[in-house]
């Protein structure tokens, strides 16, 4: 009995984090669908996990083909599936014994809604157990909106121009990305001295290939900008990168890369709050430590707004054809109504519906590098297209 006691506390303790920090959620979603395809229970040998890891595989390949994507996920191998087999027996999803894998009864029910392909209630409920599971989740959330308000901590992306226009001095880098992310973030206090040691102790002066020092900036000032910002419980860019990734596809957050006048930085901001501090609908989640808002306004509650932002931003970024990227498009919409990539897509479709003569579509072709966070538009009817450029027609 009281081994199982300690067992039981030990399941139930809150983790910093998932220790295989397997990004994309979506990955568990897979394996309790295949465990569903297996009738809820299958036995726990190598045959099972090399099913796993067909579905996980094949998983990526969809995606990569319905978008077109220019990198492709590497395919994965069971080491990452044990990883997500072991968060599933954490969150309480899967059984796992000996002998067998078998969904628990609230694994049941993600697999039904799985079925049902309704990512609204499968996003709540994973919203849910990430913040009362791991306790980064909500560090992370909460920290954004002592930093900024919500609005975002930018981390430095050091490229060729940058280094350029700094005419490659390490020290004005840093002084330069220390400024902006203070003007940015006003309650963040950050130590330039302190950055500039880093600088100096990594000896950059000794590195002759042009993109390993820049590499070699990049890696100390992010990291130095994610420990300031994020520590004690976030202490590397890969673990920033973890949380971000998660809270982004369950639409508590969202990122993008803006320019800050020749300076680009990606900038994570926070679409949720643990407030009702949003005038529109909003999703909420409720978990053992408390609730938070997610902004979910409806077409009819934001489509003034929106179309205005989309017109306002369009005229000032098109280019000499009359085309924008919908990649920036969104980018900067998202950031101006604090919403979701996917609820952006879904309302620019309701707009086009509405009045197809106002937007023209078309597709950029290799010139456009597609990834997962710039996605092109899918519309699927009547045959499928995708496109990664738009153009507003004068009838307005």
């Amino acid at each position: 009995m009281a081994m199982e006691i300690k067992r039981s506390l030990v399941r139930n303790k809150k983790l910093n984090a998932p220790s295989g920090n397997v990004q994309d959620i979506r990955y568990l979603y897979n394996i309790i669908a295949g465990l569903r395809i297996k009738g809820g229970r299958s036995e726990n040998n190598n045959k099972t996990l090399e099913f796993f890891k067909k579905i996980i595989n094949e998983y990526n390949n969809a995606k990569a083909d319905r978008y077109g994507i220019s990198f492709r996920p590497k395919k994965v191998n069971i080491t990452v599936i044990k990883h997500v087999i072991t968060e599933l027996q954490y969150l309480n999803l899967i059984h796992k014994n000996k002998e067998y894998l078998i969904l628990t009864e609230e694994g049941e029910n993600i697999a039904n809604l799985i079925e049902k392909k309704d990512s609204i209630e499968l996003k709540k409920i994973f919203s849910k157990l990430m913040l009362e599971k791991f306790s980064v989740f909500e560090f992370f959330l909460k920290r954004i909106k002592e930093l900024s308000n919500g609005n975002g901590v930018p981390i430095p992306i050091i490229t060729s121009e940058v280094f350029d226009k700094s005419k490659g001095d390490p020290r004005k880098i840093g002084e330069i990305y220390n400024n902006i992310i203070s003007n940015y973030c006003s309650n963040i206090c950050l130590s330039p001295e302190k950055l500039f040691n880093l600088l100096y102790e990594a000896n950059l002066d000794s590195i002759e290939k042009r993109t390993e020092k820049i590499k070699k900036i990049q890696s100390i000032i992010e990291k130095f900008i994610v420990l300031e910002a994020f520590a004690p419980n976030i202490q590397s860019r890969r673990v920033y990168d973890f949380v971000r990734s998660r809270t982004t596809f369950l639409e508590l957050t969202n990122y993008a890369t803006f320019d800050f006048e020749g300076f680009p930085a990606e900038v994570t901001y926070l679409i949720s709050d643990f407030n009702k501090t949003f005038n529109n609908n909003a999703l909420i989640i409720e978990y053992s430590g408390g609730k938070i808002f997610i902004n979910y306004p409806t077409f009819e509650e934001i489509k003034d707004y929106l179309k205005e932002n989309i017109l306002k931003i369009y005229d000032l970024f098109k280019n000499d054809f009359g085309y924008i990227k919908i990649a920036d498009l969104r980018d900067r919409v998202c950031l101006e109504l604090k919403i979701s990539d996917n609820l952006f897509d879904r309302y620019l479709k309701k707009l086009y519906n509405e009045n197809p003569h106002w937007l023209s579509f078309t597709y950029a072709g290799a010139e456009d590098k597609i990834t997962e966070k710039r996605l092109p538009i899918v519309f699927e009817t009547p045959i499928r297209e995708i496109f990664t450029l738009l153009k507003i027609n004068l009838e307005r």
